[in-house]
Formats: C-alpha cells, structure tokens, sequence
C-alpha cells in the first residue's frame, strides 16, 4: 500500500511540474514588442507605431482631416507589459502636416495589442503587429477564393 502512495504521489509531482514548463514565463526581451504595429479608432484615426529591438520607437496618429501627430518613445518590457519611459513630441511640420504629439499613453492589452491613449482618455487605437494584420489578411484572402462550387449553402443542393 505504502509503494502505491509513492507512486502516485510521484505521479503528481511530475504531472505538476511537467504542466508549469508547458506555460512560458513572462519574458522581458525587448524583441517581443519590437516591430512595426497597425491599427484603427474611431472617427476614421489611424496609428502606426514602429517599435526597435534597443527600446527606442517612432508613435504617428493620422486623423481623417490628413493631419498627423508624431512622437519618438523610448520604452521598454517589463515582464511582457509595454512600459512608456519617454515621450518625446516630433516638432511641427506644416508642410507635412505633422504635428507634435504629448500625453500620449501605451498599455498592454490581451492577445499582444497594445492601446495608445492621448491625455489617459479612452483608447485612441487599438494597435496589432502588422505581420500579425498581414497573416490574418492572407487567412480571410483564401477562404474567399474558394471556388464557388465549394461556397454552396445547405439550401443549394
């Protein structure tokens, strides 16, 4: 009986310990927000963002009037949650139609977006990788190339 509690109680401990290796720990890497991210808010605002792998970065903010707000960041990752060191506002450029962009704001979200906020406001965008926009795209492209033989409803037999 005795051989029987050891077994199992060995059992559990590798059951255990083999499902914490499954869960990665958090890391704090700077290439894993590093990149160029992409997204949309409301009234027509784009954001693009390029992240670099030495913690410095670039946040531009388009609104449907064709102005464009720009700051270059420095930040960093602290345990897989984007952390704002330094916003720095992009002189204005009335040629471009660049204006300097403060209050800004990066939080982490789930799924690996991040939110940018101006003035801790509701979100302004919700920004995705844009290889991650891309491979989505690509995904939605092919199931509507389907041939439309295949695209039959039940009620089309």
């Amino acid at each position: 009986m005795t051989w029987l509690r050891i077994v199992g109680a060995l059992l559990g401990v590798l059951s255990t310990s083999s499902s914490l290796a499954l869960t990665p720990l958090p890391e704090s890497s700077l290439t894993f927000f590093s990149g160029e991210w992409i997204g949309t808010g409301a009234d027509d605002v784009f954001c693009f963002m390029r992240l670099g792998t030495d913690g410095t970065g670039t946040v531009l903010v388009g609104r449907a009037s064709g102005d464009w707000l720009g700051a270059y960041i420095r930040w960093r990752n602290q345990r897989q949650r984007l952390e704002l060191i330094e916003a720095v506002p992009l002189a204005a450029d009335p040629h471009r139609r660049l204006m300097p962009l403060s209050g800004l704001s990066l939080s982490s979200g789930i799924n690996k977006t991040i939110q940018l906020k101006l003035n801790k406001n509701a979100p302004v965008c919700e920004l995705l990788l844009r290889s991650n926009v891309h491979r989505r795209e690509d995904q939605a492209g092919s199931l509507l190339d389907i041939p439309a033989t295949s695209r039959k409803t039940n009620g089309g037999k």
